[in-house]
C-alpha cells in the first residue's frame, strides 16, 4: 500500500527483521474504521479501515444521515485508506462503508476554539483485560482527539495482536482522529506502515488543532540527519506563529524516566536542547510501563505515561521527578485558552496526579 522503498531509506535497520520475518505472513482482516489526520485536519481527514477480502474502497458521507456524497476507488486492497477533502472545520460528518452496515460520525478539528480536550496514553500492548478497562474508561469522557505514546502491540508482526488491538479500541476509533507514534515493539515497522496513513513521511509528522501543536517523533529511526533536521524546521516556524500557545511532543523511548528501562540519553542529547530552545511545553512519552511527570527541566515536562495495557513497571524517584506511580492510566488534558489542565486516571477513575499551567 505505502512506498516499501521509502521505508527502507528511512528505517534501514528495521530490514534486516523484515527479511527474517518473510515467511510470517501478515494476513488481511476485518476490522471497523478508523481515522487519523492529515496535514490540513480542519479540512479533511483519513478513513481507514481493513477487510480480509480483497475489494474496492467505497465510502459514503455527509453532513446528514442522508450521505450526500461517495467516494469509490477501482483498486482492489485489503489495507484501505481513503482522504475526504474540502470538509469544512469544526463540522460533524456521518460516514459508512458501503460494504458495511454501520453509520458512524466523527468531526473535523477546528482553526481556533475556546476550550477542547484530548487524551494520551500509551504501551496498549499485551494485556487485553487491563488494555479494555483504560479504553472503558477514556469513553466516559469527553475529548476531541487521541494520542498514542507508542507500542500499540506487542509483535508488530502478529496479525493476532493487531487484530485485538483494533478489536479493544474500536469504539473510540471509529469517531475520534488518533495520532499514534511508532514505539519499539511495532517492529518489522512495516504493518504498522500498511494499517496506517498519516501526515508527511508517516513516522514523524504533527497536526495543529486550533491554538495547538503536536508533533509525534519516531524514537526508533536514526534521530539526527533528516528527523532531527525536519524538527528543527517545524519547531523554527511553529515558534513564530503568536496564533499557537501550546506545544506538545509525542515520542515512545522517555530521555527522562526513573522506571525498568531508564532515562534515554541519546534522545536527551538529540533532541532536548531542541526542544527547550523553542519552548516545548509538554513532552509525552512511553516505554517504561508507568507514570512519572518531571518538574521542569530547561522550561520542558515531560510525562511519562506508559499504562495502557502492558505489563507494569516499576517506578522510582529521580532528582528530576515531580511524580510518579506504578499504575495503569491515561491522561487527559483540558486546554482552555492559554489554561491546561491534565489529570492522570486510572481505569476506576481516581485521578492520581494532576497539573495545571498558564501561559
Amino acid at each position: 500500500m505505502k512506498n516499501l522503498i521509502k521505508f527502507i531509506i528511512l528505517i534501514s535497520p528495521a530490514f534486516a527483521q523484515i527479511a527474517s520475518l518473510e515467511n510470517q505472513q501478515f494476513k488481511s482482516f476485518d476490522s471497523t474504521p478508523y481515522l487519523t489526520p492529515t496535514s490540513s485536519p480542519a479540512t479533511s481527514v483519513i478513513i481507514n479501515w481493513n477487510t480480509e477480502n480483497v475489494e474496492p474502497s467505497t465510502i459514503a458521507y455527509g453532513t446528514s444521515l442522508s450521505l450526500e456524497d461517495t467516494i469509490f476507488t477501482d483498486q482492489k486492497t485489503s489495507y484501505h485508506h481513503i482522504v475526504l477533502n474540502n470538509l469544512e472545520p469544526s463540522v460533524e460528518y456521518y460516514y459508512k462503508i458501503l460494504t458495511a452496515d454501520n453509520v458512524y460520525k466523527f468531526k473535523t478539528f477546528p482553526i481556533s476554539t475556546d476550550s477542547f480536550s484530548f487524551i494520551v496514553f500509551g504501551d496498549t500492548r499485551s494485556d487485553s483485560v487491563q488494555h479494555q478497562s483504560v479504553i472503558d474508561r477514556i469513553m466516559h469522557y469527553n475529548f476531541d482527539f487521541v494520542i498514542h505514546t507508542g507500542d500499540l502491540v506487542n509483535q508488530g508482526y502478529n496479525i493476532d495482536d493487531w487484530r485485538t488491538f483494533f478489536n479493544i479500541e474500536n469504539k473510540m476509533l471509529v469517531q475520534k482522529i488518533y495520532l499514534p507514534t511508532i514505539g519499539n515493539h511495532e517492529k518489522p515497522f512495516w504493518q504498522y506502515d500498511t494499517l496506517f496513513a498519516l501526515p508527511g513521511v508517516e513516522y514523524f509528522y504533527s497536526v495543529r488543532y486550533a491554538n495547538v501543536y503536536i508533533i509525534c517523533l519516531n524514537t526508533e529511526m536514526e534521530l539526527i540527519g533528516l528527523q532531527q533536521k525536519w524538527l528543527v524546521n517545524v519547531l523554527n516556524s511553529v515558534s513564530t506563529d503568536t496564533t499557537i500557545d501550546w506545544i506538545f511532543v509525542s515520542l515512545h523511548r522517555p530521555p527522562y524516566s526513573s522506571g525498568s528501562h531508564g532515562s534515554a540519553l541519546d534522545i536527551r542529547k538529540n533532541w532536548c536542547p531542541i526542544l527547550e530552545k523553542y519552548d516545548v511545553d509538554i513532552v509525552f512519552c512511553g516505554h517504561d510501563h508507568s507514570y512519572e511527570r518531571t518538574k521542569k527541566i530547561n522550561g520542558v515536562i515531560y510525562i511519562v505515561c506508559a499504562g495502557g495495557g502492558a505489563p507494569l513497571y516499576d517506578v522510582g524517584h529521580s532528582e528530576w521527578t515531580e511524580f510518579s506511580a506504578k499504575t495503569h492510566h491515561f491522561c487527559l488534558v483540558t486546554i482552555k485558552g492559554e489554561n491546561l489542565k491534565l489529570q492522570a486516571m486510572k481505569p476506576d477513575g481516581i485521578v492520581f496526579d494532576s497539573l495545571t499551567l498558564r501561559k
